[in-house]
């Protein structure tokens, strides 16, 4: 459990997507908001990168498991060398029952490449006009929850059953999510606020 990355979210890819504007995002349309939601959804991006890992690593433990053999590498640094498209292309295997699935990453790495290599290029005169940094924004919250969905999406179909298989339960990914934040709050604040938040 330790090698397994966690980030914890609530599934959202079963409703449908609110209208504009929603509470889940800062409405603002300032250049801070606008930063902040880019760097929100290429944070989201990454996290779907990671279940993609973790699924890799995972099958390979297993596989190792089943077949008793000793992995030599730690499988989940190869998976962390790779870009999203070739993470993609590995887990086919795993997606190519869930067409959905496979849509959405494809959709998912589309958005992703878009926003690192050609986001700022292409609509940098935008920012420079109210309603241009609001239709940006608004562009950032869909790919944020694009992201979102495809993880959760994925987990749900793909990365969950795989846990399962090698005895990995919620349970045991929200204790190790909660371990890990514990560790952080440890490290970053204040004694009297990580006490205050542990009473809580």
């Amino acid at each position: 459990m330790d090698e397994l990355y966690v980030v914890r979210r609530l599934p959202t890819w079963h409703e449908e997507p609110e209208p504009e504007p929603d509470d889940e995002y800062d409405n603002g349309t300032d250049p801070k908001t606008l930063y902040a939601l880019f760097g929100l959804a290429i944070y989201k991006a990454n996290c779907l990168e990671h279940s993609l890992v973790n699924a890799l690593a995972l099958t390979k433990l297993t596989t190792a498991r089943e077949q008793g053999e000793q992995l030599m590498r730690d499988p989940w640094t190869q998976g962390f060398k790779d870009m999203m498209g070739k993470l993609i292309k590995r887990v086919e295997a795993h997606t190519s029952a869930y067409p959905e699935v496979g849509s959405d990453l494809t959709n998912s790495l589309k958005r992703r490449n878009f926003l690192v290599h050609n986001f700022w290029r292409e609509r940098i005169q935008e920012t420079i006009a109210e309603a241009g940094r609001a239709k940006l924004c608004a562009d950032l919250k869909a790919d944020c929850r694009l992201f979102t969905q495809t993880d959760e999406r994925f987990s749900e179909t793909v990365l969950t059953p795989i846990m399962e298989k090698i005895g990995v339960t919620a349970e045991d990914v929200e204790a190790q999510y909660a371990k890990e934040r514990r560790e952080a709050m440890a490290r970053y604040e204040t004694e009297a606020f990580t006490a205050k938040e542990e009473s809580a």
